[in-house]
């Protein structure tokens, strides 16, 4: 070991320390934009001799996982969200994190995001939270990381350095405080071993729980200590690992193995509590009265947070140079070294979010003119160089440049090799039939869309080929229907419309694909913004763009996106051969829908979350068929598969006269078929989008003609819950269901009066009265929904009146159930 008084380290020029990590990081496969990002976070460690700076680059803290994904939302609401970082770097799912709950507070006073499944360290936790504070925000950011640190009074590890990071905004700039849960840092360890000297006596133990100065014995089954070295810091720990932890789906034991550590971070706007100015006014007095302290003798003065470092930054940032360990700049040097004899090696790649992308699309088609948007090539035909060669185009039913331009896209969305525009989505899944020749089978679902079913029905056994109705939530029952050899094709749809049922997607297209068939995924529910059916093995991915992709309900077409060259070549030679490739004016309808899909349907989907909790828990609802509820079967199912509940959703009253008139009576939402309208739809599917299959069919498929469908579209969604709550009440009220009234406003016990002109009924909440399990549970399942509701109410006098309207409609349950034993 080196002597503590020894030199080992050695100023560097920062512009060079930062062209070296760039390089470094390159040959870890970074990209640029990740790149900016990374040496921002070690920088601001390292300018403060913070050991969460560029030792994470040479130490392997940041090698890049073969399992790395880009990240994707478990969970969303105005106030919230849970990245699932799918293996990425720390540092770059906690930046994404931080943003998320920077727009959230600034939009809404609260944000709150949670992390999991980053398998490296997030770095040091004042850059976030440093990042909040420049905003004007109150930033609080938690991490959790493998097991280094012994709980006070055990030798084994368990929990993490568990850092803490807080900044609060005062007049003189915020003051900042980062702090670990531990005695020292596991990077200041590497970095200890690295230099080759010691550690302070008291702040690690080696394996056999003593006291020992030595990193490397630390390393080697050691553990360190809480940085108090008692109960008070170990319960702290304690506090970050379960906040930072179980709160978001962290790994709860074995995290070094698991590669699935967790973060929290907290934006607050103060204006919640005040006016900012007086806020940060009295901040400043706080801090002011602790700097004026009357100090002990020998103290010169009293340092703020962060102030320290901040200063060492600040001088070092002046100067242009800053120290390094010389052993560490030497394995730098050879990082950058390898990158300049090397070059970088091939980029991820994923490297934007679908919402970038969706606004950023790449194509090969040349405008000459540089349009900032698609150009519209309205015509017919093309000319040709001569009389004898012919150019790219020639006749718009056999290509077009703007359909090029949604094809190519669309392809690049999906994470397929072609694409294919036509003129509706059953136009598309003619096509899709029509790769099954007579004499062959075809396996479907028994839950499906109505024009797919007349499809199937109708017109496709006129070709000579057979179809299968089958339960695609069962397994067994999908293995038993495939015929190896003969079955040619498995028709998909998750969730299936209009009961919303989950199928595994992954175990159905390895079935299909051992049996000699091709798997097709009806995607239009989800579209490929919240699932890539080609990423889970079906090789066609068919997506209703009238849907999403319009968005506006003024384009029809449908989309084909598939897997292998030679699948593409049939399918094409379909679309030509019978004219039904999309008109240029529709294909430039959905590019121009394209950019914005991300949006709408992040917004709808938030609204229909906020429906579904709403529905839920009132008493007129028999069942509600949401899988973004975590009660629904298949809910975990999809949210391995998809990354959102999505817009569309379905419920059962017990009653067709009930559905109808609520049907009828909303105001804001159509009464229409289809769904993925900027405006919401309301609908009675036995009766409208799927009319076309038999009764006697649709009731052994288990389709109700109680069954209402929504479509919620971009509208607030406490609009929207207020208007479907007053045609509950009027359905309610028109064919004599009522539940028992509570409270001063109870007048009757009887329960329901078969008279339709019945006195509206009157709602009461008894403060404090227990909640009670609704039908079909649907009420516990609200409760775990409760959030996308709340997200849903943008200012604070909606957010009340919504809160008490759904305490009211569960007291009102709860006495409903008492009285008739929970049936209607």
């Amino acid at each position: 070991m080196a002597s503590a008084g020894e030199k080992q380290s050695t100023e560097v020029p920062i512009a060079e320390l930062r062209t070296l990590c760039t390089k470094a990081l390159k040959t870890l496969g970074y990209t640029a934009e990740e790149i900016e990002i990374l040496n921002d976070v070690l920088f601001y460690a390292q300018l403060r001799d913070n050991n969460q700076g560029i030792v994470k680059i040479t130490s392997g803290g940041l090698n890049k996982s073969p399992a790395a994904r880009p990240p994707v939302l478990e969970k969303e609401t105005r106030l919230s969200a849970l990245i699932n970082g799918n293996n990425s770097a720390g540092m770059l799912v906690l930046h994404k994190a931080t943003q998320m709950a920077i727009e959230r507070a600034r939009g809404n006073g609260f944000g709150i995001v949670g992390t999991n499944h980053t398998p490296s360290s997030t770095g040091a936790l004042g850059y976030y939270v440093d990042l909040i504070s420049r905003q004007g925000l109150i930033g609080i950011v938690l991490a959790q990381s493998p097991e280094f640190v012994a709980p006070h009074g055990a030798k084994q590890p368990i929990f993490g350095t568990n850092p803490i990071g807080i900044s609060i905004p005062a007049q003189e700039g915020a003051v900042t405080m980062d702090m670990a849960t531990a005695a020292y840092a596991w990077f200041g360890l590497l970095e200890a071993k690295a230099a080759g000297r010691p550690i302070p006596g008291d702040v690690a133990m080696n394996a056999a729980g003593l006291a020992t100065t030595d990193p490397n014995e630390v390393l080697q089954g050691g553990a360190i200590r809480v940085f108090d070295k008692s109960y008070k810091g170990s319960n702290l720990a304690l506090m970050v690992e379960l906040l930072a932890g179980p709160l978001v789906g962290a790994a709860v034991a074995d995290k070094l193995e698991e590669k699935n550590w967790g973060n929290l971070v907290v934006a607050v706007d103060p204006g919640l509590l005040g006016e900012p100015e007086e806020i940060k006014r009295r901040v400043q007095v706080v801090l002011d009265r602790v700097r004026g302290a009357e100090k002990l003798p020998g103290v010169e003065e009293i340092l703020m947070p962060g102030e320290r470092g901040n200063r060492k930054a600040n001088a070092r940032i002046a100067a242009g140079v800053m120290p390094l360990e010389v052993n560490l700049l030497s394995q730098l040097r050879a990082m950058a070294a390898k990158y300049d004899s090397q070059g970088s090696p091939p980029a991820s790649p994923a490297k934007l979010s679908v919402a970038t992308r969706l606004v950023h699309p790449k194509t090969k088609v040349v405008d000459p003119y540089g349009a900032s948007m698609p150009p519209l090539w309205q015509t017919a035909t093309f000319a040709q160089p001569s009389a004898t060669t012919f150019g790219e185009y020639d006749y718009t039913r056999s290509g077009n440049p703007t359909r090029t331009c949604l094809e190519e896209q669309f392809a690049e969305l999906e994470g397929g090799d072609r694409a294919f525009a036509f003129t509706s989505g059953m136009a598309a899944l003619a096509a899709v039939c029509k790769l099954v020749k007579a004499g062959e089978h075809i396996v479907a679902g028994e839950d499906i869309y109505g024009g797919t079913s007349r499809l199937l029905m109708q017109v496709v056994p006129a070709a000579g080929v057979s179809v299968t109705n089958v339960d695609m939530t069962d397994l067994e029952a999908v293995r038993a229907a495939i015929q190896p050899g003969r079955t040619k094709l498995v028709l998909v749809e998750s969730p299936t419309n209009p009961r919303m049922q989950i199928c595994d997607m992954a175990a159905i297209a390895q079935m299909a694909r051992a049996a000699g068939a091709i798997t097709c995924v009806d995607n239009s529910i989800m579209a490929p913004v919240f699932q890539r059916p080609l990423d889970l093995g079906a090789d066609i991915s068919m997506t209703s763009g009238t849907k999403f992709v319009g968005g506006h309900g003024d384009v029809t077409l449908g989309l084909l996106t598939v897997k292998g060259e030679e699948l593409a070549k049939r399918v094409y030679f379909l679309q030509n051969a019978e004219g039904a490739g999309l008109a240029p004016f529709d294909c430039w309808l959905a590019l121009r829908g394209l950019k914005t899909m991300s949006l709408r349907m992040e917004r709808s989907a938030a609204n229909a979350a906020a429906l579904a909790a709403f529905l839920a828990r009132h008493p007129l609802v028999k069942k509600v068929n949401y899988p973004g509820l975590p009660s629904s079967a298949g809910h975990d199912l999809h949210m391995r598969q998809a990354t959102s509940g999505g817009s569309l959703l379905s419920f059962e009253t017990g009653s067709v006269e009930a559905s109808k008139v609520i049907v009828e009576a909303t105001k804001l939402y159509k009464v229409t078929v289809s769904f993925g309208n900027v405006n919401s739809l309301i609908s009675l599917p036995c009766y409208m989008s799927h009319a076309s299959i038999p009764a006697e069919v649709r009731a052994a498929r288990g389709l109700p003609d109680d069954l209402v469908r929504i479509s919620t579209g971009i509208e607030d969604a406490a609009d929207l819950i207020a208007d479907l709550d007053q045609a509950m009440k009027l359905a309610m009220e028109k064919t004599g269901f009522r539940p028992a009234s509570s409270g001063a406003s109870s007048s009757s016990s009887s329960g329901a009066s078969s008279s339709s002109s019945a006195a509206p009924v009157t709602y009461s909440f008894k403060p404090g009265q227990p909640q009670q399990p609704g039908a079909n549970g649907n009420a516990a399942a609200a409760k775990a929904a409760a959030a996308p509701l709340t997200a849903g109410v943008p200012s604070s006098d909606r957010e009340q009146w919504l809160m008490d309207r759904i305490r009211s409609l569960e007291s009102q349950l709860a006495s409903h159930q008492s009285q008739s034993g929970g049936h209607h």
